[in-house]
Order: structure tokens, then sequence, then C-alpha cells
């Protein structure tokens, strides 16, 4: 990725015929308030080298040698001579291999800089041995057998023409009629389309949205006519799935809109109208399948989120997986628009699946093209749209080891899953673009919002993977009824201390940032994600500084506790403003409020306080906080309605000391008995 200062102009200076200062964004840009918009093309030299039969014959038998000896090494010396799967290298089958393709691994440490724009299809044998062909359908080996007998005769593929059922009967065609209908009647003016898709972008951007270069003039502005053309029965499908997509858009930027009295019923009315159009599309779905499709569906998915939908989101970016895997894009991409659709397919699946505890869709292993291929006449563009997006991806696929590795029942130490997983999240955060990377205590205005979903989702990944060591000490404190010197050896304490500090500093980051954003005004208010993260951060809060209350502050929190419940209120402020007009903010606030009052009842005061020495300092102080009713309700309320006074003073999580502390502690084979695995178990992979 350059990091240097560019050579040519961005694309709107060039367009505007301004002096470009050749930054990322440039100053231009960032004057018109377009920092995301800046974009530079390069042209990139063909790497495409042919190379003989006999050569890649050489690196498949390699790639099942090393396959072999890795597969022998991981199984015992009973392994010898296997694949992962049981077969040896002989008994692979030529007829049902698939074609020779080897995909980048953007794990590797090799790929650890990340590069747009000049991705390398450098031969790389795939990280799993086990891989999903797909060749059970009797299609695809009719397939076969006709490729075979075009290369046995060196014909070409065109004269053979595939044949199908034809054009699906009258009775299941599409209502012209309904659809003409809402292409006069329902869509805005041109002006106010593009204010609306250009709001959308800016709050949902490049980490859920895209739109390619050029869409509002190329497409979306000729399907808002008063008098769209007569139409052959081929293409109205794709009419109506272009038209779809442009609903689903406005449907997305009325509900953020701020400036709108009526945006969220004006939304609901074209949410509404991209359920009716996708019933039309569904009557010839086979037809109809399609990138745009795709998008539609996850923009629909995004709108149904936002109301608190999570089921409905779910299925709806099941559908759009669905579609993408019968259009075969998890196995080849031919265009930069199919290898970004199948990517954000990608990181919705793990949205959906870390907040709602959802079955991943896409297995990782089944993927075999590489992220941002070259492709358009090896015309690559920069921009922080695509950075911004990559990153993205790349922190979605470490998503995937905190569902695999900390909330997945496996035969690993949860102590080394978790250590392997933030290690993944130090290197990734380690090797940020620096365009990405920016002082949280100087955050500029050219900062967009996409850039403080990074960072914010990057907290939100370090509390998800260490807050299960917090309900496990929680836990242990109810159920040892004890003090921390008696609950913990000194070993075990010491890393319990370092793993909780950074999920209880993660989450005080969160509320910072989300707090600025909210009080500067940036907050999308009908967000559900916004509302998640602050959900998420203010449960870990509550639970810490009960926790300290109850066993003494050292154990879980070693900040000041009354500026612990400052995050705690002001994030409840915040969620209750929000409540007036997010369904979200109102579910969450209530939880919230709930699980505090739970925690102040007199039931729970009097168990609590059961077996507990007079003496001890500890239970002096808890039952000092809870001498009267509804004890934590009413030191939460009592702040004033000013932010903190540090909220401005943002860090953020350094995962190198605590990587390296549980490095040491592995070296020295101290950590083996440390906790109960199962006890980590039940309170990692429950349904929390």
């Amino acid at each position: 990725m350059p990091r240097k200062k560019m050579m040519k102009a961005c694309i709107k200076c060039k367009q505007r015929k301004k002096k470009c200062s050749g930054q990322l964004p440039c100053d231009y840009c960032v004057k018109i308030e377009q920092p995301g918009g800046c974009e530079y093309r390069t042209r990139t030299k063909s790497k495409v080298v042919k190379v003989t039969e006999r050569y890649i014959s050489s690196l498949k038998n390699k790639i099942r040698a090393l396959e072999a000896e890795l597969a022998k090494a991981s199984e015992g010396p009973d392994s010898e001579g296997c694949l992962e799967d049981g077969a040896t290298s002989a008994e692979v089958n030529p007829l049902i291999e698939p074609e020779f393709r080897l995909t980048p691994d953007l794990d590797s440490p090799k790929q650890e800089s990340l590069t747009i724009g000049s991705v390398e299809h450098c031969v790389q044998a795939s990280q799993h041995s086990k891989q999903f062909l797909g060749m059970s359908s009797c299609v695809q080996y009719l397939a076969k057998l006709k490729q075979s007998l075009v290369n046995s005769c060196g014909s070409s593929t065109e004269h053979f023409v595939a044949t199908d059922g034809g054009w699906p009967p009258n009775d299941l065609d599409i209502n012209r009629s309904f659809v003409e209908n809402v292409a006069t009647k329902e869509l805005p003016d041109l002006r106010k389309a593009k204010e609306l898709i250009e709001i959308a972008h800016e709050i949902i951007g490049a980490d859920y949205m895209f739109l390619e270069t050029g869409y509002f003039e190329d497409t979306a502005q000729h399907l808002i006519c008063k008098n769209p053309p007569p139409l052959q029965s081929e293409a109205i499908i794709e009419y109506t799935t272009e038209l779809l997509r442009l609903v689903a858009h406005l449907a997305l930027g009325s509900l953020f809109d701020k400036e709108n009295a009526e945006s969220r019923s004006l939304g609901l009315k074209y949410h509404r109208t991209t359920l009716l159009l996708y019933s039309e599309l569904v009557k010839t779905y086979d037809c109809a399948a399609s990138t745009s499709l795709i998008l539609s569906l996850l923009y629909m998915a995004y709108f149904s989120l936002s109301l608190n939908k999570a089921t409905s989101a779910f299925v709806m970016t099941g559908s759009a997986i669905r579609t993408m895997f019968t259009l075969g894009l998890h196995k080849r991409t031919k265009t930069i628009v199919e290898n970004r659709v199948f990517w954000l397919c990608f990181i919705y699946d793990r949205l959906l699946a870390v907040r709602f505890g959802f079955p991943l869709m896409i297995d990782e292993r089944n993927i075999n093209i590489p992220l941002l291929t070259e492709v358009d006449d090896n015309l690559t563009a920069v921009s922080l749209d695509i950075y911004h997006f990559v990153s993205q991806v790349r922190l979605a696929k470490i998503t995937t080891q905190i569902i695999t590795k900390i909330y997945t029942r496996n035969p690993y130490s949860f102590l080394h899953n978790c250590h392997a997983v933030l290690k993944q999240l130090k290197n990734w955060f380690e090797s940020l673009p620096a365009e990405l990377k920016f002082d949280y205590n100087d955050i500029k205005t050219a900062t967009t919002r996409s850039t403080f979903n990074l960072h914010i989702n990057y907290n939100y990944s370090i509390i998800i993977a260490t807050r299960p060591v917090l309900l496990y000490v929680f836990n242990s404190i109810l159920t040892e009824n004890r003090t921390k010197e008696k609950i913990y050896e000194a070993r075990q304490l010491e890393l319990i201390s370092v793993l909780l500090e950074s999920c209880v500093q993660a989450a005080e980051i969160q509320s910072r940032i989300l707090a600025k954003l909210y009080y500067d005004g940036k907050l999308a208010n009908r967000s559900f994600l916004d509302c998640h993260y602050i959900f998420s951060a203010t449960t870990v809060l509550i639970l810490t500084g009960y926790c300290s209350m109850l066993s003494g502050e050292s154990i879980a929190f070693s900040g000041d506790i009354e500026g612990l419940f400052d995050f705690i209120q002001h994030n409840l402020k915040i969620l209750q403003g929000l409540s007036e007009y997010n369904l979200a903010a109102k579910n969450f606030n209530k939880q919230l409020t709930e699980l505090i009052d739970m925690m102040s009842s007199d039931e729970v005061v009097k168990a609590l306080a059961t077996g507990r020495s007079q003496n001890d300092p500890t239970s002096v102080d808890f039952q000092q906080a809870v001498a009267s009713p509804r004890p934590m309700s009413r030191i939460l309320r009592k702040r004033g309605n000013n932010p903190p006074k540090d909220f401005e003073e943002i860090g953020y999580v350094d995962l190198s000391q605590l990587v390296n502390n549980m490095d040491a502690e592995f070296r020295s084979g101290s950590t083996t008995d440390l906790f109960l695995d199962e006890d980590f178990m039940n309170y990692a992979s429950g349904s929390l």
C-alpha cells in the first residue's frame, strides 16, 4: 500500500482542473468535504505469466507432498502418506479435481502489510488441505464431460450452446404495471434521490455498502424518469432489479436523514416497496440472480437491523449469500464488482453471527478467491473507500477466529485460543495503513465514519474475545463468596488482571469514541450498530463495577471507580436520548436498567451478604453501597448531565504487552492448570 505522496492528481482534481496536493485524501477533497471520494487511478503492468502444463503438474505434486507431510506432523506416525481427509495423494481423483487455482492466504505473515491494487497472484498452497469442490452436482459432472470432449478435439466451447427451460410462463411474469407505477410515482426527483444516496453512503460507508464509480450517473439517473421506455421480457427483470437496488438506497438514506422530520416514515415506505419489488423478482428468481440483487438484499437486511429486526436481517442476508453461491462468486470472480460483492456478503455474515450468536453461513475453507483481484485491464483504484473495505474484511476474518475459537467448543485451552485471537488483533492494528490511523486526542475534521468504525470494531473485537474472563471472575466471586486472595493464586490473579484490564480498557475507549460522536452530532441516530456498541461496552463496565464492589476494586478494575460509573451513566444517557426514535436503543436501555435493578434488589443483596464477615473490609464497602434501596441506580444517576472531563483523552488498547506476557506464561508452561477450561467454556460458549 502506498504510504508516500501520490505523484499524480486524484480523479476529482483532474475533472475539476484543480491543483492536487497528492495526499490521500488530498487538500481539495477535504475542502469540499468529500475525503472518502478522493481516488487515484494507476496503471500497473500485467503479471500474467504463461507456464507449461508440465510445470503446473509438478506444482500440484509438490502441494500434495506438503499436505501429506503436514498431515503426518499433525496426526502422528500412523497418518504417514495420508491427506487430511484420509486419502493418500495417489488416491486423489483427477476427474473431479478442480481447475488449478491457488488462493492467496490473507492472514499469512508475507501479506501482513496491506497492498491495494497490487494483489500478487503468487503460487501459494491453500491453508487448508480440505477443500469443498461442489462436484456432486450432476450438471457440473455433465459440464466436465463436455469439457473433456472439447479438449480432446480442440474445438471451441462456443459451438456447444447450453439449453435451459426457456422463458418463464406468463403466469410467473413480473407485474409490469406495478413496476412502472413505482418508477413513475414513488421515486423522488434527481436532486433528492442523489442527496439520499449520499446520506446512506456517508452513514454506512464502505463497511456495509458498495457504490460503483458513477453509479448515479450511469444507473440511478436513468431509472428516475417519468416515462420509462418500453421493455422486452428479458429487459424487465434487469430493470426491476436495478429499481429494487435504487429504492433500497433511498430507504436507507431516508432512515438516516436527520434534516427531515418525516424521514423514518418515508424510509419505511421505501422499505415496503423493496419488499414488494423483491416479491415480483422471486417469480423469476433464476433469471433475476445478479450482483445487484445481492446488494439489494444486503441493504434490506441493514434496514431491518436498524428496526431491531434481527431475524428478518438474518433471513435477508442468508438469501443474499445463497444467491451469491448460485452465481459461483465464492469460486471465481471476473470483475471488481463481483469480488467486492462476495466479500461484502462475508462481512454481513460475520456481523450477524457474532452479534446474535447465529451460525456462520460462509465457511472460509470454501473460499477460493483473493481479495480485490486485479481486473479492468490492470487499472486499479487507490482510495480510502478500498482501504476501509479491505481492513474491514481482515477484521471480519479475525471475527471468524473469535467465533470458532472462543465461542465454539473445541479441544484447545481457552487461554491459548484467547492468546491466538489477541495476537491477530494486535497484528491487524499494527498493520493498519497510515491513512486509517489517527490521533484519538486530535481527531481531524476529515476523519470519516468509516475510519471511526474500524477503531470501534477493533475495540469491540477485544471486548468479545476477553469478556468470558470477566464472567468467570463474577461467577467465581458468587460461588466462592470470598475475597480475591482466597479465590485465586498469585499467577492466576496476574493473568486474570491483564486480560480484564484489556477488556475494560476497550470498553472505556469504546465509550469515549461513541460519546464524542454523540456530542458532536455525528452518531447515526437510527443505527443498530452504534447502539449495540454502546450496549456491549456498558454491560462490561456495569459488571466490572459490580465485581469490584463485591470483592475489592483491584480484582476487576484498578482505576477510579467513580470514573467507571461516569462512563456507565453517560452511556445510559446516550441510549436514553436515542430511544425516542431508535427501537434498538430503547431495547438496550431497558435491558441494562433491568440488570442494574436486579443487582440492587433486596433479594440479591441479602443473598450475597449471607456468610460474609462484618469485619471483612470488602464486605463493609459492599454493605455501605447497598444500604439503601436501588443503591446502584442512585449511584449511577447522581452524575451531572455533562460528559466526563476525560472523554477527550481517548487512547487505544495496546495489546503488545498483554500478548508478550501471555507468551512468557506459555513458554514457562505455568498456564496449564491455571483455569478450569470447562468453566471458561460454560461462560464463553453459552447463549450470552
